[in-house]
């Protein structure tokens, strides 16, 4: 806008400011409740800073409107001047209904001028005439918004805040409720007092790009959401992912380098997306949306530092630029290996455990001597020399048996025989399963690969080599047990 046009608008506001009422929604012009400005003012601020369950409740219900008639149609004409390129039958088209949804009537959505005047008078009262102006000013060019991706994390415990990448941190969330980002602070009303007390957040910040444009017409809703792709472009503010679009960024591998940094189930159980309320272009009468994907865990987690994010950075940009059969293929590990992490019932940590290395080593069509296949291939693709290998066959097969006995019979014993005269804990060797398993998985991450298992060499003896030896000594035994 040129200097004339912005001092008009500051003149524009001010008339505007002079002649407001602030009333509620719901109530016909004739019996209208209304409120004070200045208190108004200081509910808005507070929710669009801090939160709270009564700022909220009369933001919703109250807005501002123009006493004056004749100040109201010169204010809506300004506007429609100056978004004259995003305006189609006094309707405009928000970057907030193509990023968290929002209230519009007919279809596709779209909002009338009369929303995007009521959040300018809005950002007026909370912030004065002249924030609004440049506000206004800097929303009639093609210019970016910012908001963020909130992930709430199970799994770890922070000490302090982490920067992952640039545009990607992990935060931990304080015991109290009153110091919560106060986009959480929104849905306590769905949780327990201390549901996010101590817990993890993720964050990643995103820009859009452009925030306002023309409405367009759709027949279909899904006409509708490939229109609204095309028009806006939503992408991490990073330098670490340039130009990398909100639907392409892959949060699962992120959530699995996590865990297999930090030897630990990290899952996403609560995930939203947050628009700030104070933004011109925020014409959805809201901060953000959110969806559980599961119900939290209680538990011990372990709190990480610097060097296990370090980790996580490299075991993610393996998995990322993993050939993807490799990555497909790894999957029913990963997931089991966390399902195994995650469960507090031994019977399904052993069955998960099962799963997950009987797809690293027992591959699609293999039907004879699994248990020796299993064993086998673990301690060779494991093993750093023959006493380990030999230790590790015995471990394999301790877990190939429990595996069994969990599935057939539903129960375990106390306590595993390793070898002779050495026994652990039930408990302390699913741990130690656990562990192989994830060895195994970071052993194939750091190979790019799955191993030839008949290329595979212990000592001097290959796979069939062994198998074949062992049908063998079965085929003896057989034929003395039948002689005798």
């Amino acid at each position: 806008m040129t200097e004339e046009r912005k001092q008009e608008l500051r003149q524009l506001l001010q008339e505007a400011m002079e002649n407001l009422e602030i009333r509620q929604r719901s109530s016909s012009h004739s019996q209208s409740l209304s409120m004070d400005t200045h208190r108004y003012r200081s509910l808005l601020q507070q929710y669009w800073t801090s939160y709270s369950e009564s700022a909220l409740s009369i933001v919703r219900n109250y807005e501002p409107h123009i006493v004056s008639g004749g100040t109201k149609l010169k204010l809506l004409d300004f506007i429609r001047v100056e978004f004259a390129p995003f305006i189609d039958e006094d309707e405009i088209l928000s970057a907030s209904l193509f990023l968290i949804g929002g209230v519009s009537d007919g279809f596709p959505p779209r909002f009338s001028l009369d929303y995007l005047l009521i959040q300018l008078l809005k950002i007026t009262i909370a912030y004065g005439i002249e924030e609004a102006s440049s506000t206004f000013d800097k929303c009639t060019k093609e210019t970016q918004g910012s908001f963020q991706d909130i992930a709430l994390l199970e799994g770890i415990k922070l000490a302090s805040e982490i920067q992952v990448f640039d545009g990607i941190r992990l935060i931990p969330l304080p015991n109290s409720t009153s110091e919560l980002p106060y986009y959480l602070r929104n849905h306590l009303h769905d949780v327990p007092k201390d549901f996010f007390s101590g817990k993890t957040l993720l964050v990643v910040d995103y820009s859009v790009s452009p925030i306002f444009h023309k409405p367009f017409r759709a027949s279909t809703m899904q006409e509708y959401e490939d229109q609204l792709n095309r028009i806006f472009r939503a992408e991490i503010d990073s330098k670490d992912f340039p130009n990398l679009r909100t639907d392409d960024f892959p949060l699962n591998l992120l959530c699995q380098a996590l865990s297999l940094a930090c030897h630990s189930g990290v899952k996403i159980f609560f995930h939203a997306r947050f628009l700030p309320g104070d933004k011109l272009y925020n014409l959805s009468h809201g901060i953000g949306g959110g969806s559980w994907r599961t119900r939290p865990r209680i538990g011990n987690f372990p709190e990480v530092g610097q060097h296990e994010i370090e980790e996580a950075k490299h075991l993610y940009q393996i998995l990322v630029k993993l050939n993807s059969e490799i990555q497909e293929k790894l999957q029913i590990p990963i997931d089991r290996w966390l399902k195994s992490k995650g469960n507090k019932d031994t019977i399904d940590k052993i069955i998960d455990l099962g799963i997950a290395l009987e797809a690293l080593y027992l591959s699609e069509g293999t039907r004879e001597q699994l248990t020796l296949q299993f064993r086998l291939r673990a301690s060779w693709h494991l093993g750093k020399n023959k006493k380990h290998r030999k230790k590790l066959i015995d471990e394999f097969k301790a877990i190939y048996d429990l595996r069994s006995q969990a599935v057939h019979s539903g129960e375990v014993p106390k306590r595993i025989k390793m070898r002779k005269g050495e026994s652990l804990p039930t408990s302390e060797f699913i741990t130690k399963a656990q562990d192989l398993c994830r060895d195994s998985i970071l052993k194939i991450l750091e190979d790019g690969e799955f191993p030839d298992w008949n290329d595979l060499i212990l000592g001097e003896f290959s796979l069939d080599f062994c198998v074949q030896q062992e049908v063998n000594l079965m085929s003896i035994y057989i034929g003395k047990k039948e002689k005798g």
